[in-house]
């Protein structure tokens, strides 16, 4: 059994200004790696940026961090830090700029090298980095993952390098100025976590504590999705239970329905949670263990699998894909191994198809 988490978390409410002496322990001057809207509009960054005065800090905003972020804006930002002579990097806002924070820190103390070094299986350092999630969905602040846009693959990929942040400050009060379509598709994104995390061929005693009792979490918020304004409760159970899904698969991995996903995302426009969590009910139909199935849906609070794939299917909406894209994507991912690695149960293209069917709307 192996389980590692080096993340110290700090998770309540005012997490940034109470607890932002950790911030000195991590570096002198910071570059914050952000997108261009939400997290001036939640208040993380402002957090942030009040925080450091107030520790006399000299720190820089990089803030063009684009959703699925693409190797060519991380090398800009670590280009960008080093001008600066930045030593450590906070990452403000949901998987995206958190996942680019920890490929600008590689690149960082990595200065002769560029974007190349993300996927080569070499040893390398990097700078400290500090995450504030604002999004209950990727759980990136307690995994090792940066998932970045690979143009010249036109596909998403992790970097080859497990990379930690150093210390994280979660408040769900950031999530209050979340729009529905994207707490909807970060929170499936969390569910995804939980669910890929227990079907796993990594699945272990501690991981599954983790999962298990996310899905509990997740279960207890699951109605926030139908409405307009949920409460302040349910988007505190939905920040944990996405941190701790984050736990999970940190040292699971994702599995299929991840890798079923980046096609959808990269090709079809399709946000990230919503690509995942298609194919969730069709992911847990096809292992064929029903004691494990029936757990899934009893700890996330569903009757049957019947009722969970209706939910989803309300929340989500529907996918159509065309029938020569299916075929594709089926025969492609069916050869790639890695991807289907973690999956406890044989995948063939057959399998992928059926899936496909069950989860998508197939146009000729």
């Amino acid at each position: 059994m192996n389980f590692y988490m080096p993340t110290r978390i700090f998770a309540e409410k005012g997490s940034v200004r109470k607890n932002k002496e950790q911030l000195q322990k991590l570096g002198s001057c910071p570059l914050i790696v952000t997108g261009r809207h939400s997290s001036k509009i939640n208040g993380s960054l402002k957090d942030v940026e009040d925080s450091l005065k107030e520790l006399s800090m000299e720190y820089y905003i990089f803030d063009e961090i684009e959703e699925n972020p693409s190797v060519e804006t991380c090398e800009r930002a670590a280009a960008y830090a080093l001008e600066k002579g930045c030593d450590m990097v906070i990452g403000v806002g949901g998987g995206s700029p958190l996942d680019a924070s920890k490929a600008i820190a590689l690149l960082m103390k990595n200065p002769d090298k560029d974007g190349e070094i993300f996927y080569k299986a070499e040893e390398l350092p990097w700078v400290p980095v500090a995450a504030v999630p604002t999004t209950a969905g990727t759980g990136s602040e307690a995994t090792p993952y940066a998932i970045l846009t690979v143009h010249k693959w036109k596909t998403k990929k992790s970097i080859s390098h497990r990379i930690f942040p150093d210390v994280a400050f979660v408040d769900a009060t950031y999530l209050t100025y979340t729009s529905k379509r994207v707490l909807i598709s970060t929170a499936v994104d969390a569910l995804a976590h939980l669910v890929e995390g227990r079907i796993n061929v990594k699945s272990n005693a501690y991981n599954q504590m983790l999962s298990e009792y996310g899905m509990q979490l997740w279960g207890q918020a699951k109605e926030a999705l139908r409405k307009e304004q949920p409460s302040q409760e349910e988007y505190e159970l939905l920040m944990e239970a996405s941190t701790i899904a984050g736990m999970t698969i940190s040292h699971t991995g994702t599995s299929l329905p991840h890798g079923m996903s980046y096609y959808l995302t990269y090709e079809q426009g399709i946000s990230h949670g919503k690509a995942v969590a298609i194919f969730l009910a069709a992911y847990m139909k096809e292992s064929q263990d029903e004691e494990l199935i029936n757990k899934i849906t009893s700890r996330l609070g569903f009757a049957d699998m019947d009722e969970m794939a209706a939910f989803l299917r309300e929340v989500l909406g529907e996918v159509t894909i065309s029938i020569a894209d299916v075929e594709r994507y089926a025969k492609e991912l069916s050869s790639d191994a890695k991807r289907l690695s973690s999956t406890p149960y044989k995948v063939t293209e057959e399998t992928l198809l059926r899936m496909y069917e069950a989860s998508v709307t197939i146009k000729e």
